[in-house]
């Protein structure tokens, strides 16, 4: 025997298939990726008084030191798709016999676009909750719109809206926009809680030795020249630099920060590999 909640029961499903190949496309979480990675080194390159340009970042990169912090956030998302399903169930099965509770439901989820921005908006007030919620403003906004138009896809069930299908792609950029708004403001926090816990002393020493005289001026560096050991073979190393501290290596290259380097007062220095020196590294 059939159901007469079957056909809404589909159409419901088939709405929630259609949100949850949005979110789980590859391109769309390659693109989260790259993004994600380019925005937090963009941060935290202009706070360490660098262009993030100057990193020379591969797109591989990007993805790499990206992919700890989007499983979280996509797991979040899988959380929320997994209590949208169970709302679903519930709803679905309420609606065949609507009273008090099922109207105030669908009331909220009609108003979520509004709802759940301003709670977020009133939780920012509270100080432990302020810098989350810089990061799921846009993440509500985009909840929120899904949501509404979730309700509206299950008032018109019975008789699907002409225009369903438009406003379903219009839902869906908005979605994808907040999607990306939140990731930005992800990224801009962690680059610069990143860029707060630079400091040299937890950063690895590095001596480098040269063959030609590399001017290697800040505080904290010391230029120490060496006399050539008659039993070395070809060119030898003649300056040993002293007090420099590895911040990052990207695409080859080496960057340096003396053992006094301040984020106002000190240079970022850039040594690559293709370049006569040697370089020892130690533990901090």
């Amino acid at each position: 025997m059939n159901d007469g909640n079957e056909p809404a029961q589909a159409g419901t499903s088939q709405l929630l298939y259609w949100v949850a190949t949005v979110l789980a496309n590859a391109t769309v979480v390659t693109a989260l990726l790259v993004y994600f990675g380019w925005k937090r080194s963009d941060v935290m390159a202009g706070r360490l008084g660098i262009d993030e340009a100057i990193l020379g970042m591969s797109t591989r990169e990007y993805v790499l030191r990206s992919v700890g912090q989007i499983l979280v956030l996509l797991i979040v998302v899988g959380i929320g798709g997994l209590l949208w399903l169970a709302l679903d169930h519930w709803l679905n099965r309420a609606l065949g016999t609507p009273g008090r509770l099922t109207r105030t439901v669908m009331v909220l989820l009609s108003l979520a676009w509004l709802i759940l921005p301003v709670l977020t908006l009133l939780l920012g007030y509270v100080e432990p909750w302020r810098q989350w919620t810089y990061i799921a403003l846009p993440f509500t906004i985009g909840a929120g719109i899904l949501l509404a138009f979730y309700a509206f896809h299950l008032h018109t069930r019975d008789e699907p809206h002409p225009r369903e299908s438009a406003l379903k792609v219009f839902v869906g950029v908005m979605a994808g926009v907040a999607l990306f708004w939140g990731t930005s403001n992800y990224a801009t926090v962690l680059g610069n809680t990143l860029a707060d816990s630079v400091a040299p002393s937890k950063l690895t020493r590095v001596t480098v030795y040269s063959q030609n005289r590399l001017h290697l001026e800040a505080p904290g560096i010391t230029e120490s020249p060496l006399a050539p050991s008659p039993k070395e073979g070809g060119k030898p190393y003649l300056y040993r630099y002293a007090g420099l501290r590895l911040l990052d290596r990207v695409g080859g290259r080496y960057f340096l920060v003396s053992d006094a380097w301040t984020r106002r007062t000190s240079v970022v220095m850039v040594l690559s590999d293709k370049d006569a020196v040697r370089l020892e590294f130690a533990r901090p």
